[in-house]
């Protein structure tokens, strides 16, 4: 079985709440949890189940709690992702810059937890519990334009339905399925996780901006539809800006021009699309079931037509030779960097 699961049925009756406390303030940096009820707070009523699975670089949970109050207790919070939140069982209420948000079952919350300042864990009845499907995302991973995301942070997204459902239906089935799995799998788990997950804030992203005509938001969008037609077709060796251009309708000039507004001027295009090749081929020469593949079949498979230019590029990028890196050159860094 993948994944690290818990349950306060393990721990002695009165115990409960403050072991899951002090478990929870370690992961949850900056954050207190208060539990609502008088059994809560005494312990022996209490009840966590949790089951948490990293895929890759992403991380899946399902957790039923007791209600609580999760509230913001110093500025600094040591976490660096954004997180989808998706109620199964009672209702969450957040308290985002100024404003408290509501989530039901069939909606996803999408929330940047630095910015979060208090959080109600709510049961459907006076017995029940507060149960939720969490998806934790580095923001390095997300490729779609930051300035965009911002717009749907701290929103109730609907999810029971077109992406939405997909989405929640593979977390929902990975988690339920856990001893189907090896561990061999959770890096391709994650590769698949991650594919939906920008579907879906992309799908977000276009519903919300299509009807607005101002210029920025014209552009966002624009931006959207752009870096999700270079993540599809990274294994193109004829993707250039060019043909990025092209297929938009616009010059390349603007796409620079556009491109180094939602990057901050630190990378180009033709830039991003490298970093995004080698990273794919990164993933793959580190997979045990393509460990026959020969590297140049991999290189091809991400647009590399040139093997010599593949080592050259690998070895700029992580200090180390394709072949060197699947190999488990000690040079190498776990996460490729």
């Amino acid at each position: 079985m993948i994944g690290d699961e818990f349950r306060t049925d393990d721990v002695p009756e009165g115990e409960r709440f403050a072991y899951w406390h002090d478990r929870m303030c370690r992961e949850m940096p900056g954050f207190s949890f208060l539990a609502t009820g008088a059994d809560g707070r005494a312990g022996s009523g209490f009840l966590a189940e949790e089951l948490e699975i990293g895929l890759g670089g992403l991380w899946v949970a399902s957790r039923r709690l007791s209600p609580m109050d999760i509230v913001r207790s110093s500025a600094d919070t040591g976490d660096n992702a954004y997180q989808l939140l998706v109620p199964v069982e009672g209702t969450l209420y957040a308290d985002w810059d100024g404003r408290t948000v509501v989530s039901r079952p069939g909606a996803v919350y999408f929330n940047d937890v630095t910015r979060l300042d208090t959080v109600g864990l709510r049961a459907s009845d006076d017995r029940g519990h507060f149960h939720a499907l969490t998806v934790d995302i580095p923001k390095d991973t997300l490729t779609l334009p930051t300035g965009s995301l911002g717009r749907l942070v701290g929103q109730d997204l609907p999810g029971d339905e077109g992406p939405g459902a997909l989405l929640t239906g593979v977390v929902s089935h990975v988690l339920s399925s856990a001893a189907a799995y090896r561990p061999s799998d959770t890096a391709r788990l994650g590769t698949a996780v991650l594919d939906l997950v920008h579907a879906y804030l992309a799908h977000q992203l276009e519903s919300k901006t299509a009807a607005a005509l101002d210029p920025e938001h014209r552009q966002h969008a624009l931006l959207v539809r752009v870096v999700d037609f270079m993540r599809h077709r990274l294994a193109d060796p004829e993707l250039t800006p060019q043909q990025v251009a092209d297929a938009h309708h616009i010059s390349v000039s603007y796409l620079h021009r556009i491109f180094r507004a939602h990057t901050g001027g630190r990378e180009t295009v033709a830039g991003w699309i490298r970093r995004q090749r080698l990273d794919h081929a990164r993933r793959d020469l580190a997979d045990p079931v393509l460990a026959a593949v020969p590297v140049h079949r991999i290189a091809a498979r991400w647009g590399y037509t040139h093997a010599a230019a593949f080592t050259r590029s690998f070895r700029a990028a992580y200090g180390v030779t394709p072949r060197e890196y699947r190999h488990g050159d000690p040079a190498a860094s776990a996460d490729g960097s």
